[in-house]
């Protein structure tokens, strides 16, 4: 009789759990995420707007995250990203100028007029050389106090050497108090890494984008010795 009671006990247990068991098809339905419906016309048009949204932000974000707060440029970042990842710089399958330039005795100006007036001093030069760029073939970028970079993508030496005089032109023509104070224009300086496309030029090694900002930047310290308000070249 024990046996038989204990037999009669686990078939009610087995009973009432299966009384509480959901069934096979809404378990399964479950696990594949089945819709409880399907979205509304205005559901899938208001989807669709936040998504855009979403995307714009994104990309003002990722812009910001490249350019500098105070003059618009890019920044140094976005520099390095580009002579590390430019498939143009890389392959050297572009001719290439590499400019370095800053504001010639910008110090003075600055302890003079104070670090106000010497942002609006960078901020006035970047959107004059800006304006003297080419859309989508040159780019320029801040690397921090007046020192700023522009990179170009020409075909020639005498082109890189027409655009790098049109931006010391516009600089020279801004209206800022030094001009007015000290009868002097503002004026800067220029440090060029030309080089020619790989392919073209025959080179077994051209010079690598690294290699460019250096050879720049010692063309810069070249114009700054030889009494600034110059361009000097160097051919790589």
């Amino acid at each position: 009789m024990s046996n038989q009671n204990a037999l009669l006990r686990r078939a009610g247990y087995v009973a009432r759990a299966r009384s509480h068991s959901p069934p096979m098809r809404s378990r399964k339905a479950r696990a594949m995420g089945e819709p409880s419906r399907l979205l509304t016309r205005d559901e899938r048009l208001r989807l669709t707007r936040r998504i855009r949204e979403l995307e714009a932000e994104n990309s003002a974000l990722e812009q910001l995250s490249i350019t500098d707060s105070l003059t618009g440029a890019y920044n140094r970042r976005h520099l390095e990203s580009m002579l590390a990842n430019d498939a143009r710089l890389r392959e050297h399958t572009h001719a290439t100028a590499l400019c370095v330039f800053d504001v010639d005795n910008f110090k003075l100006f600055n302890d003079t007029y104070g670090h106000g007036a010497g942002d609006q001093v960078l901020s006035a030069v970047a959107r004059a050389v800006m304006r003297c760029l080419r859309a989508g073939d040159d780019y320029l970028f801040r690397l921090g106090g007046d020192e700023f970079c522009v990179l170009l993508f020409v075909d020639s030496m005498h082109e890189t050497l027409r655009i790098v005089q049109r931006m010391q032109r516009a600089v020279k023509a801004l209206l800022l108090p030094q001009r007015e104070i000290t009868g002097r224009a503002l004026t800067i300086s220029f440090g060029v890494a030309w080089r020619d496309g790989g392919a073209a030029a025959g080179y077994e090694a051209p010079a690598s984008p690294c290699d460019m900002y250096h050879h720049a930047d010692k063309m810069l310290y070249e114009a700054k010795r030889a009494g600034r308000d110059r361009i000097e070249f160097a051919l790589l």
